[in-house]
Formats: C-alpha cells, sequence, structure tokens
C-alpha cells in the first residue's frame, strides 16, 4: 500500500523545473508500471514527455503537472507538513491521486486513468500535445492546490512583452539620443490607468507588471528596454488584446506570448465550492471532457521560498478524490 507522504517526498526530491522533467516522468512511469497500470509515455520534446496511465477506457482521468517552478528545493517534514518545491504544486497533488487510484484498484474499480503533464507552469505545451492521444473521457479532474475544495471557475490569462526603441547617446547630452526607457514608462503608465473590465462573478482584472529590462548603463540614454505584463483576465481575451495594442501602438511594440480564456467547472454535490484567480491547463484540456478542478494545498504557498503542504490535507484528498471518481461514475451511469 502506497503512503502519501513518502511518495510526495519521493516526487519532490526529483528535480523537475518546468523543461527538466524527464527524470520524474521515469519515476512515475516505472511507479505505474510496477503496479500494474497500462502505460504510456508520450514525448514533448526530446528528453520530456507525458505520462498516462490507465485501466479500461480511462472514461475518468485525475490529472496534473510534474514540472516546478524554480528553484529546486529538496523535501523535508515535521509533524503537520511536507516541505520543498513542488509539494504544494504540484507533487503532493501527484501522490494522493495516486493512491488514490490504488485503493479504487483493490476495491476492483476500473474504467479511470492517471495523466501527467509536462509544462503547465509556462506554455501548457504538455497538455496541448494530449489532444493527438484522442482520449475517450468523460470528466477529468484537474490537480491544483484547492484547499481540497472544487473550483468552479477562474480568471483567464493574457501574457504578453512590450518593447521600445531608442537612439544611445551620452546622458550629458540626452537631447542627441532618444530613451527607450521613458517610451516604455509612458506605456506602462498608460496601462496602469486602463479602465479593465470587472465581472460580477470573477471580480477584478489583475495588471501585473512582472520584469523590466534596458538600458546599457548609467551614463548611457537607453537604446531598448522591454517589460513582460500578465493580466488575469475576467472576460474574453480579445477584449484585453485590443485596449493593449490601443495603448502601445505608435510607442511601442506588442508581442503576444499566451492567452486563455476564463473557464467554469463541473460541481459535484456534497463538496464545498469557491471560485480562484489563478490559471490551470484546463482551457488546453478541455476537449477532453468535462473538468473539474480540485486538490490538496494552498495556493497561497505555490512558488514559495518555504513551499509546504498539509500532511493531514494529504491524507484527506486521497479519500476525497475517491469519493469524486465514485460520483462521476454515477453520473456516466445515469
Amino acid at each position: 500500500m502506497l503512503d502519501v507522504i513518502e511518495l510526495t517526498r519521493k516526487l519532490v526530491d526529483v528535480p523537475s523545473v518546468t523543461g527538466q522533467e524527464g527524470e520524474v516522468g521515469e519515476v512515475l512511469y516505472d511507479l505505474l508500471k510496477g503496479r500494474g497500470w497500462d502505460c504510456l509515455r508520450q514525448e514533448v520534446t526530446s528528453d520530456r514527455f507525458n505520462v498516462l496511465a490507465t485501466r479500461g477506457k480511462g472514461t475518468i482521468l485525475l490529472t496534473t503537472h510534474i514540472d516546478t517552478v524554480p528553484p529546486f528545493v529538496s523535501s523535508r517534514e515535521d509533524e503537520n507538513f511536507v516541505y520543498g518545491r513542488g509539494s504544494c504544486d504540484a507533487k503532493g497533488i501527484a501522490a494522493a491521486m495516486i493512491c488514490a487510484a490504488d485503493a479504487l484498484l483493490r476495491e476492483d474499480f476500473s474504467d479511470f486513468g492517471l495523466l501527467f503533464v509536462v509544462g503547465e507552469e509556462t506554455d501548457s505545451i504538455g497538455a496541448a500535445k494530449v489532444q493527438e492521444l484522442n482520449l475517450d473521457c468523460s470528466f477529468f479532474i484537474d490537480g491544483e492546490p484547492t484547499d481540497n475544495e472544487l473550483v468552479i471557475a477562474h480568471k483567464g490569462i493574457v501574457y504578453a512583452r512590450i518593447s521600445a526603441q531608442g537612439v544611445a547617446a551620452h546622458s550629458a547630452y540626452p537631447e542627441k539620443g532618444d530613451s527607450a526607457i521613458d517610451k516604455l514608462i509612458d506605456i506602462l503608465n498608460r496601462l496602469r490607468e486602463t479602465e479593465f473590465p470587472t465581472d460580477s462573478r470573477l471580480g477584478e482584472t489583475h495588471f501585473n507588471i512582472g520584469t523590466i529590462q534596458g538600458g546599457r548603463a548609467a551614463n548611457v540614454v537607453a537604446d531598448h528596454a522591454q517589460a513582460d505584463i500578465l493580466l488575469r483576465t475576467v472576460s474574453e481575451s480579445q477584449h484585453y488584446l485590443t485596449l493593449l495594442e490601443e495603448q502601445v501602438e505608435g510607442r511601442g511594440r506588442l508581442e503576444v506570448l499566451k492567452t486563455s480564456e476564463p473557464q467554469e467547472m463541473e460541481t459535484v454535490e456534497g463538496f464545498p465550492t469557491k471560485i480562484v484567480g489563478y490559471g490551470t491547463d484546463i482551457p488546453v484540456l478541455r476537449p477532453l471532457g468535462r473538468p473539474l478542478l480540485f486538490g490538496p494545498g494552498s495556493i497561497l504557498q505555490a512558488h514559495t521560498a518555504d513551499e509546504k503542504v498539509s500532511k493531514q490535507e494529504l491524507l484527506d484528498a486521497v479519500d476525497l478524490y475517491q469519493k469524486l471518481i465514485r460520483e462521476l461514475r454515477k453520473k456516466i451511469d445515469d
């Protein structure tokens, strides 16, 4: 019988920063293959792959991602928590899913599967690749830190890069140059003052300037500058792109790096629900079937220096994933 705490620590102790998921993929493949699952490695890039493990047709899938944000932090534990990179987002979730699936198999429950994908933290490349498998799935449960509550809606994303070009000059004679940084600051200030949409259910749009780069030295008028921005959106992406284009056009260059739409998910009677502001792989995975979003851990712990997940939440999640699958099976049978 698998131990969810031990398995969480085992997975955390395998580094898998986005782009380097190959080793943890091998660990999962070998574990599941050894426990009698029908397993498939789906190559995503030359050294990265998704792992699919099924029993029967796999009409209900438990899925989460196996990549983490940097840097790698090995596991440790105390009486109440497991710590380390990915403990909350999302290796503890993967461990709870595997333990729940293992328990269901001991009851001769079949026709479900496990799917672990790469690249969620950046471009959802693994989730996009899944479409090539042509899976026949009625429901899928995506695992993210939701405090063991069902998330019934989450915001979308518009991720973009804004760049400006200038002319370098000696800073003692700025009139001989044209500062790209000044241009970029003007654009960003215009965006900060832009009135973005709000929604009665999802709330306000969140606009974040994530990174700024530019210039060559303090005594040189900057000839280049760029900023990466991210909006947590509450309405269709095209509306935001139009607003961005209006503020950037003629002042700089806009490069759209990623968009995803706000999402609504399934509910199950007896499970508490909530709405969250972060994004998931669900917009890309949605063609698989009807989505649910559920997992142990708090999103406030994800990506932090002292990332952790409650041991009790992990144990509860093992039971709750089983309950969710049983309830979804009833919906399918009805």
